[in-house]
């Protein structure tokens, strides 16, 4: 007997063969790549054009990176048994500016005052620190006469400063060149601001940890908006204890709770011009990298809340080398929000 054989056609080139116990399964090209499809997209998330997948666990955690304290790069100048309260000030302080300050205040003097002294402009300083302690008017702080109860200030015999030449120092108060007031309503603060933060970045070495964060600067006098003397642009948050003031974005080291960074926020026009803005497009994002630029490649972890947190700002962290942190609140564009409320 002859043995039977069955004849089968070809199978195209477009159909696959899957071997199924106990019947075969035919399924088209078509088919079989939909089904990878199918498998990638079911741990993928798509928002807004940006792919999430999903994972079994955080891959990179900044928590378990290196811990760091932060401290103060002296260098040989102040012998550390000798350093006294005005040395760790001089320390923060711009180094040239001092003398920068006495010539511009003396540029602004009455024709046939003394020019200022660094000395005297040191004085006025450590004056207004202490007139930040006490309750008492500004003018009776020169007192000396004895109350029976408490010592007679006395600001004369201790800041060697009369009361009318600290008044009139504190009126011709100058950290700019006069010309430079001129188109620039922040030039009076400028350089003391700038001189502040490279000042930080000279001498404090920050730890780990950076919060980006947002601070009021109490303010009772003028309003810029309403006459040509008055501070450029008042803030007014009601949720702030003294909410009407100047506003400053600013970073500081977590560990010693020292600020690092100042920026004076100076309108919405000016801000959307300045550095990163173009690249990022988002104010917090472009305010949290200017802040933090000194810092840029450490891999210091930052810190910060909803005015500054968002999907941009996490990209843009990892993108110059620091990690970030921070309670997204507002800026939820490419956070596939749903998903994670499940």
């Amino acid at each position: 007997m002859k043995q039977a054989v069955a004849v089968m056609p070809p199978i195209p080139p477009s159909i696959s063969v899957e071997a199924a116990s106990p019947t075969l399964t035919l399924k088209s090209a078509e088919q079989q790549e939909q089904e990878v499809d199918n498998t990638l997209n079911a741990n993928l998330l798509h928002c807004n054009g940006i792919e999430w997948k999903v994972v079994e666990g955080v891959v990179e955690d900044w928590r378990c990176m290196p811990k760091f304290g932060a401290h103060i790069l002296w260098g040989n100048d102040v012998d550390e048994a000798r350093r006294t309260p005005l040395d760790y000030w001089m320390m923060s302080f711009p180094s040239q500016m001092l003398a920068d300050i006495s010539i511009w205040t003396s540029n602004c003097l009455p024709q046939g005052s003394a020019n200022a002294k660094e000395d005297e402009v040191l004085a006025v300083f450590g004056a207004l620190y202490s007139l930040t302690r006490t309750s008492e008017g500004r003018r009776d702080l020169w007192s000396t006469t004895e109350d029976g109860l408490f010592p007679a200030p006395r600001f004369g015999e201790r800041y060697s400063l009369t009361r009318d030449r600290f008044e009139i120092l504190l009126r011709c108060l100058s950290f700019c060149p006069a010309h430079e007031a001129i188109g620039d309503k922040w030039a009076p603060v400028r350089r003391l601001i700038g001189g502040f933060n490279q000042r930080r970045v000279e001498k404090l070495y920050p730890g780990w940890q950076l919060c980006v964060d947002e601070s009021v600067s109490s303010w009772r006098g003028k309003d810029g908006d309403f006459c040509s003397d008055g501070m450029p642009h008042v803030t007014r948050i009601d949720r702030k204890p003294k909410g009407v003031g100047c506003e400053l974005k600013d970073c500081a080291d977590a560990d010693t709770k020292v600020i690092l960074q100042l920026e004076i926020q100076e309108g919405a026009e000016v801000m959307v011009s300045k550095e990163y803005m173009a690249e990022y497009k988002l104010v917090g994002t472009a305010q949290l990298l200017r802040l933090t630029k000194p810092w840029h490649g450490s891999g210091r972890a930052v810190s910060a809340d909803s005015a500054f947190a968002s999907f941009a700002t996490a990209v843009a962290c990892r993108e110059n080398g620091i990690h970030f942190t921070g309670l997204v609140k507002d800026v939820l564009g490419c956070i596939p929000k749903s998903t994670l409320m499940k």
